[in-house]
């Protein structure tokens, strides 16, 4: 058993069976079975690492349909890490199965993709064009969610304070679909005293390959995003997507068996941040001014469970002034998107964004506020599923026009 292994197996001892992460697990709560639970997924893992079980398509099914929101892991009063265990799984599965079963054509795409984000945005504006065509049912109630047109992003006014450095990762779904939220996040960082550099070299954090089990594709790209931020020095490598935030934080995991990489890794992990905590850490916050609009928020799963950075987007949201902010009962619940998960499985990710819009319908809030490109997605979809007017709306492009709101009337008093 190798080293891996070896850490899975350490977490499934931690477990007590408790039960604790039951109530908090999406498909759990979506089923009520115990093989759609964190503490059956352990079970079926712990009997195919010791031999009991066989990797076959019983543990694939399971650790398959998991999201990956990691809330079990929050929730958990032992602290077992249940990513590792699933990995571990993962990457068992993803050896064992035969070539032609690894991964299908759609999600291989898709996987392929992540390295050009140029190539990812023709392709949702075919998937913009396709919505005509007669697709097949499960592809065609997905179309919806690719409805948003990038605005051009006005340059931010110069600032008149010097903040410190900072360098910004900008993901390939995101950079792909919505760069206008990468680009306010880089404004309004830099109005505020940021001086702001982008490595040209950077390219995908490697989540969707490492999430699939393909760790050997994950490594090469955590390596070379390293290589590229090392360029900037010791500043903090901030970006707007939380899926992307938790995989760069845990690139000390992800090479923590490779002796070339694991030190360069771990410097680079603790540089990790989401680009809300440089905001939250100014020593004068700065004026944010709405419109009047009742606006809420979907947070990420991965900000909330694993960088743990969750409360800083409701925190700005709440000092906005002339908008109410209303708190969502789930809004750090995960909304069924989970990387390529309403790809793969669409039945259950539209079931989960179903009961999540139940609250949002009850609310009808102006704007709903994301802060990953996945869940942007995803509740795109759901507004409209519900036919509602709301806009879905990247935090960094609703902060931004409210910064320049805040300046405008300040300048005028």
């Amino acid at each position: 058993m190798d080293e891996q292994f070896e850490k899975a197996m350490a977490e499934i001892n931690h477990c007590n069976k408790c039960g604790f992460c039951l109530p908090v697990c999406p498909t759990y709560r979506l089923t009520g079975n115990e093989l759609d639970s964190p503490r059956g997924r352990i079970a079926m893992v712990e009997g195919m690492l010791l031999d009991e079980i066989e990797a076959g398509d019983g543990l694939e099914a399971s650790l398959s349909y998991c999201l990956g929101c990691r809330a079990c892991e929050t929730a958990c009063p032992s602290g077992v890490e249940f990513h590792l265990i699933a990995q571990a799984g993962k990457e068992v599965l993803d050896k064992t199965r035969p070539k032609h079963r690894r991964i299908t054509l759609l999600p291989r795409t898709l996987l392929r993709m992540t390295t050009n984000p140029a190539r990812m945005a023709r392709m949702a504006r075919w998937g913009r064009r396709a919505a005509h065509l007669p697709l097949p049912g499960r592809l065609k109630q997905l179309v919806p969610m690719l409805d948003y047109v990038p605005e051009t992003v006005v340059p931010a006014p110069a600032p008149t304070e010097y903040l410190g450095e900072a360098a910004f990762f900008q993901g390939c779904v995101q950079e792909a679909l919505f760069q206008d939220a990468n680009q306010s996040a880089v404004e309004l960082l830099s109005a505020v005293g940021y001086q702001v550099v982008s490595p040209p070299s950077q390219t995908c954090c490697g989540a969707l390959a490492w999430h699939a089990g393909r760790s050997d594709e994950a490594r090469a790209l955590a390596r070379a995003n390293i290589a590229a931020f090392e360029q900037s020095g010791e500043t903090p490598v901030v970006n707007t997507a939380g899926g992307c935030g938790a995989m760069l934080s845990e690139y000390d995991e992800v090479l923590a068996d490779d002796p070339e990489w694991a030190e360069r890794a771990r410097r680079f992990s603790q540089r990790v941040r989401d680009w809300t905590g440089l905001l939250k850490d100014m020593e004068k916050p700065p004026r944010f001014v709405g419109t009047g609009e009742r606006i809420a928020l979907q947070n990420s799963c991965h900000l909330v469970n694993v960088e743990g950075g969750g409360e800083v987007p409701a925190q700005l949201l709440g000092n906005v002034e002339g908008d109410t902010f209303v708190p969502l009962t789930g809004q750090d619940q995960c909304c069924g998107s989970a990387g390529i998960y309403n790809i793969q499985h669409p039945d259950w990710s539209m079931r989960i964004l179903d009961s999540k819009m139940t609250e949002v319908e009850d609310e009808n809030p102006a704007r709903m506020l994301v802060v990953n490109p996945g869940c942007q997605l995803q509740m795109t979809l759901g507004m409209k599923r519900c036919h509602l007017d709301g806009q879905v709306e990247h935090l960094a492009r609703y902060l931004y026009h409210a910064y320049l709101r805040g300046q405008e009337q300040s300048a005028r008093a």
